[in-house]
């Protein structure tokens, strides 16, 4: 639940800032994520669960532009 609610906090200062999108959340959660680029096979999940509430706690919204979370969605979906 902490991690929810830090990932939460973050979501809103993002929103607060202007920043709007569907996968907002999602972003978030992927950019705190520790095991993205690991190539481990096996976590420890309490472990886990404490790095990222490290990492959502000192998450930079400054940093982060609308652009982001554009290509977080993926292309945009053709005309025909």
């Amino acid at each position: 639940m902490q991690v929810d609610d830090a990932v939460s906090e973050v979501v809103q200062k993002l929103k607060d800032r202007g920043l709007t999108s569907p996968y907002l959340r999602a972003f978030v959660v992927a950019r705190i994520n520790p095991i993205r680029f690991s190539k481990a096979t096996s976590f420890d999940f309490d472990q886990v669960l404490e790095r990222m509430l490290a990492a959502a706690k000192k998450f930079n919204v400054e940093k982060i532009r609308q652009q982001d979370l554009a290509s977080m969605a993926g292309p945009a979906p053709s005309d025909e």
